[in-house]
């Protein structure tokens, strides 16, 4: 059976990226800051819970997809503790949230980059490119975490509609 719902992608972060669509559409995308100066955890996590149910309730979302948390030995001297708990906790409290309500999967860093970009890359050199796919495909991402979320969903989307995973290549792209 197709699948024929919308799906939502989040790539998790202080400041979260997310795209929202049906496979074969054009997503709709933004960014929404969850953690300010100063801020606790927990008011992170309530900001989080609190927009996350807002975009389920509204959007009606039948999939939601997120990138996997990067393990700390991976992280080793470019985050903090205190980052890598709210990047946890976040994924914690979305598995909470979408529990018996949508179905929710997790895809790798270096899966969507393959997919997106055709490799992956060190977050240095592949964010830029992972922008530029998008602007190419006329999705006009501003921020990175826009564009980490579309390569997401279009990842997930042609997981769910292989049919579809060829307009994406530069010989049958059409802008949006």
């Amino acid at each position: 059976m197709a699948f024929t719902g919308s799906v939502l992608a989040l790539d998790l972060a202080n400041t979260t990226g997310f795209a929202f669509g049906k496979p074969g559409d054009v997503p709709k995308f933004g960014h929404h800051r969850f953690v300010a100066k100063g801020s606790s955890r927990a008011w992170c996590y309530r900001q989080f819970r609190g927009w996350l149910e807002r975009v389920i309730d509204t959007r009606k979302p039948k999939l939601v997809v997120y990138e996997s948390t990067a393990v700390p030995s991976i992280m080793a001297g470019k985050t903090n503790i205190d980052t890598i708990k709210v990047l946890i906790g976040l994924a914690e409290h979305l598995e909470e949230v979408c529990y018996d309500r949508v179905e929710l999967r997790e895809a790798s860093v270096s899966q969507v980059r393959s997919h997106f970009i055709g490799q992956n890359l060190k977050s240095k050199i592949a964010k830029p490119k992972v922008l530029e796919n998008c602007h190419a495909r006329g999705w006009m991402c501003e921020t990175t975490d826009e564009s980490d979320a579309c390569a997401l969903w279009d990842y997930q989307c042609c997981w769910l509609a292989p049919e579809l995973a060829h307009k994406g290549m530069p010989l049958f792209r059409q802008k949006a």
